[in-house]
């Protein structure tokens, strides 16, 4: 698998799925929960970090 597929693939897809499974456990009309806003820039950061350097391994800096 190519290195900017794998690194784009492993970059959005753990927040989207942690998006849609907040969106399907959701209960109605409950407000905004911090935590999951928390949760999901974590999950971001994580998996950009991760993402971004399989995409530029190899590459000089």
């Amino acid at each position: 698998m190519d290195k900017k597929i794998l690194g784009n693939f492993i970059i959005y897809f753990p927040t989207l799925a942690y998006i849609a499974y907040h969106f399907v456990m959701k209960t109605d009309n409950s407000g905004i929960d911090w935590t999951s806003i928390v949760i999901t820039v974590l999950i971001a950061m994580v998996s950009g970090a991760i993402g971004n350097r399989i995409k530029n391994k190899g590459e000089v800096e």
